[in-house]
């Protein structure tokens, strides 16, 4: 059970994932152990495995996560900056980490509106589909992304969705020089939403941190600077934690 947890600890350090020789080596333990603790893992969902045979945390793992009271849970005192930034926008305010290739809801705060759209925490978003997914997609190598999605045509959600992966990479010069991506009804049709990255103390983004409403009245430029503040005082308070 404790070496279970370690697997666990260790996973959630490496959110890229990692394979079992490189589990087996950073605790210790027999490859062959290593195998039947992810194995066990994998069919409680508390870990995923990739299509390259990596091992990431799982849906499971992230559900018993959210049982956890606020303050112990991922957010904490990050909470602060996003129900701020909610209460100014009046509209969803969202956090997102990257599990494969979808980004999963982890905190929200609702608006104050009604949206087209079943979404709330625990939410899996495919990446390509949600401001925060293109957001963390433009940090990436090229090579995670091609290990991702190795062909040229991208599953869809809606028609808006980009359909390509070379469209796709053409997007991300301009996502990591403006800072933000953003969503133009291509995860549900008449919502839109804006995302920015949430840093850890190395600088790498952890997650990202979005605003979404009705495509109707939604104008994502007047939230690029109370978003982009938010998000900094969020990387602040992650990085003062290590």
């Amino acid at each position: 059970m404790a070496t279970a947890l370690r697997v666990l600890r260790l996973l959630a350090d490496n959110p890229g994932g990692m394979g079992i020789t490189e589990v087996a080596r950073a605790l210790d333990i027999a490859k062959s152990k290593a195998h039947l603790l992810l194995a066990t893992l994998l069919e409680q969902d508390f870990v995923e495995r990739t299509a390259d045979s990596r091992y990431r945390l799982g849906l499971t793992a992230f559900e018993v996560g959210s049982a956890v009271p606020d303050a112990a849970r991922f957010g904490g005192d990050l909470i602060t900056p996003m129900r701020a930034l909610a209460d100014l926008c009046g509209e969803a305010v969202s956090l997102a980490v990257l599990r494969n290739r979808d980004a999963i809801m982890i905190q929200r705060f609702e608006t104050k509106h009604v949206l087209r759209a079943e979404i709330g925490v625990g939410t899996r978003m495919p990446l390509i589909s949600c401001a925060s997914g293109k957001f963390l997609l433009a940090h990436m190598t090229d090579d995670q992304v091609d290990s991702l999605y190795p062909g040229e045509v991208l599953p869809h959600v809606t028609v808006h969705s980009i359909r390509t992966k070379a469209q796709l990479k053409a997007t991300f010069p301009e996502i990591r020089r403006q800072g933000y991506a953003l969503n133009d009804q291509e995860y549900a049709e008449g919502i839109s939403g804006i995302a920015t990255g949430v840093a850890d103390g190395s600088g790498h983004y952890v997650a990202a941190l979005s605003v979404a409403g009705p495509t109707s009245r939604f104008r994502a430029e007047q939230w690029i600077e109370p978003l982009t503040e938010a998000a900094q005082k969020m990387t602040e308070l992650l990085s003062s934690r290590r």
